[in-house]
Parts: structure tokens; C-alpha cells; sequence
């Protein structure tokens, strides 16, 4: 009898099946970029954020797909991201995901986004979004749920940062919407082009799954030409409680240009946690705009490196965004390129990076 017990064992052992469980419990994004094809036109999409609201990434982008190439706007998707624990296999798509998504339920809760975006597109163009959500749980039965967005628009001439604010507030019978007024951050403005703003403070995730806590902001991030070439600033800020008393107080500190900063153009800066990714023309690189990551330390912001060839080619890789989730091995960046292969124009992709440098 006791054999057949060890023998047992070794056979389970062997195939690799569990006790009890899944077979395959930790995920893993690919090593070399995917194209987003769920999502991808014949147009330009690029610029992409993608805030983690209730267990789904509410994907919003810049486009010029509806002007057939003309100005951009901000426009969204609901993007799932799957790991099949049985067979190890993993999809990346938009729409419903039967197992993990009530349609119905969801745009019935979430369908202010859609007014958000009716809110800041305009005739000029919107670009490079930002956004997140955070729940405040008030009582058992009663949750707050608020959706910053930020972006840059040129209706005034030159790209300006704005922002609006989506709260809503619902009970188990009931769902209230409000949305604030499109509201600019003049201590941003340095009378350039001023985008790509990002949030960073230690401990802070800003597509965090488990629930963001907006108490450890500690600064924002941005690019602007002010000096002629883009290059990337940082603008420390104090404690707060509401956006639009952040926004409309003096923080007190100017930008201060971080030192990575090259001679070239670097721009679209994203935080998560002490990782900072970019995009560069600089020399060293592949060819045209690669993507690059810092690492914040005690010392402030590490000396900045290439991602290497596996995701930078001889085109442009442009505006990246991380997304950590807890149960991958690895973290997921989206960008955009417009390397060949593509439906046309900048397109969207996915690849994983290391763990390690989050």
C-alpha cells in the first residue's frame, strides 16, 4: 500500500498537476511585444492610460480614427486581461469577458466615462491621457467611487494640462453620477507645450488592483519644450484631499528638470511606483524614439536605460505605461509604434518586463 501512495505521488509530481487548485497559479506576459489588435485602426492610437477600476482596466487612448486622421481625441475601451489558471494561457482583449464581467451591471455603474469624454473632446487635439480611480467605502452598503482624467490639449495654441472629475456615488439600489468642469493646473503651465502628467509617491501605484491611496502622492511628473527640446519635470506638492484645491493652489516649488534629461527630446514620463518609464530621441539609442526606464532611490532618479531590443526597434516606440498585477511574475507595458506589421499608423502593443525593475 505503501507504494502505491509513493507511486501516486511521482506520478502527480511528473505531470505537473496540483493537490489542489490550478495548474498554472502565477501568469506570464510575453517577452517580445504583441500587437493590441482588439484595439488598433488604420489610424493613429497611441498615448494610451489605463486606470484599474473594479477589476477591469478601463483603457482610454488618443485617436485621430474618427477625423480619418485629422485631430486627436480621447477615446475608451474596456480591456480585459486573462490568465487561464488551467491551461496557462493568457488573453489580452476588449469587451466582455464572460467569466470575469457582468456587462450589464458594469456600464451601468461606469457609463460616466463616456460623458467624461463628450466633456474634453473638442475640434483641437486631446492627447495623452491619464487617469485613475479610486474607491472610497463609506459604509458596507454605500461606495464612492472617483475617476480623475487628466490630458493635454492644444485649443489654446500650445498643449495645455487639464483635468475633470467623475464621481459616483452608489448604494445597493441606488447610482449617482456628477462630473466637474473642465478645470486647467496653472502651475503647470510654463507658457510651452506641457503633457504627460503622472503622479509619483513611494508606495504609490497608479493602476493598483488592490485600491490606490492618494495620501502617499508626493509630486507630479510632466514634459514641456520651454528650453526648445522636450525634457521631463517634476513638481513636488503637498498633502491634499481634493483635486481641485490641489490644482488651483500655489504648491509653493517650481518644476525642476530631472537630471536623466538629455540634450534630445524626452517625453511621455509614467510613474508606477519607484519606476519611471519614457520616451527619447537620444544618442544610444535604436533609431527614432525609444523607450527608456528610471529607477527612484534615496538619491532621487536613477541614470536612465534603454529597454533594450527586444521592445525598441529603428522606428518610434512611444508612451509607455506599466501595469503591475499580483498574480504575474512579470509586469505589463503597453506603448505604442509605428514599426511594420501594424493595421497602419502608430499602433498599440503589449510586452512584459521584469519584475525586478518595479
Amino acid at each position: 500500500m505503501k507504494k502505491i501512495v509513493i507511486l501516486f505521488i511521482l506520478v502527480i509530481v511528473m505531470t505537473g498537476c496540483p493537490w489542489y487548485g490550478y495548474k498554472y497559479n502565477t501568469g506570464k506576459f510575453p517577452d517580445y511585444p504583441v500587437n493590441l489588435s482588439d484595439v488598433n485602426s488604420e489610424y493613429d492610437d497611441y498615448n494610451l492610460t489605463a486606470p484599474y477600476i473594479f477589476y477591469r482596466n478601463l483603457f482610454h487612448f488618443s485617436s485621430n480614427r474618427k477625423s480619418e486622421g485629422g485631430t486627436f481625441d480621447i477615446i475608451g475601451e474596456d480591456l480585459y486581461i486573462h490568465w487561464n489558471k488551467d491551461q496557462g494561457t493568457l488573453s489580452v482583449g476588449t469587451g466582455d469577458f464572460e467569466e470575469t464581467f457582468d456587462e450589464y451591471w458594469f456600464y451601468e455603474r461606469y457609463g460616466f466615462l463616456g460623458q467624461m469624454f463628450d466633456s474634453i473632446n473638442t475640434p483641437f487635439n486631446e492627447l495623452g491621457p491619464y487617469s485613475i480611480g479610486y474607491r472610497d467605502e463609506i459604509s458596507y452598503s454605500k461606495v464612492l467611487w472617483t475617476d480623475l482624467l487628466m490630458w493635454a490639449t492644444d485649443e489654446a495654441g500650445d498643449y495645455d494640462i487639464k483635468y475633470i472629475c467623475a464621481e459616483m456615488g452608489y448604494t445597493s439600489d441606488t447610482t449617482v453620477n456628477t462630473l466637474t468642469e473642465v478645470g486647467t493646473v496653472p502651475f503647470l503651465d510654463l507658457n510651452a507645450n506641457e503633457l504627460y502628467p503622472s503622479f509619483y509617491g513611494e508606495g504609490f501605484y497608479c493602476c493598483d488592483e488592490w485600491g490606490l491611496d492618494i495620501g502617499k502622492i508626493e509630486s507630479i511628473l510632466f514634459c514641456s519644450d520651454q528650453s526648445g527640446d522636450y525634457d521631463i519635470y517634476e513638481v513636488a506638492l503637498p498633502s491634499f484631499n481634493d483635486w481641485q484645491d490641489l490644482f488651483q493652489t500655489d504648491p509653493g516649488t517650481n518644476p525642476d528638470a530631472l537630471s536623466l534629461n538629455s540634450q534630445a527630446n524626452d517625453k511621455c514620463p509614467f510613474v508606477n511606483g519607484r519606476l519611471l518609464v519614457f520616451a527619447s530621441d537620444r544618442e544610444g539609442g535604436f533609431g527614432g524614439y525609444d523607450l527608456y526606464y528610471s529607477l527612484h532611490d534615496e538619491e532621487g532618479w536613477g541614470s536612465p536605460k534603454n529597454f533594450g531590443e527586444k521592445i525598441n526597434t529603428e522606428y518610434d516606440e512611444y508612451r509607455p505605461i506599466t501595469i503591475r498585477l499580483y498574480d504575474f511574475e512579470n509586469t505589463l507595458m503597453i506603448f505604442s509604434s509605428d514599426r511594420p506589421g501594424g493595421k497602419g499608423g502608430f499602433d498599440l502593443y503589449y510586452v512584459g518586463i521584469r519584475q525586478s525593475v518595479t
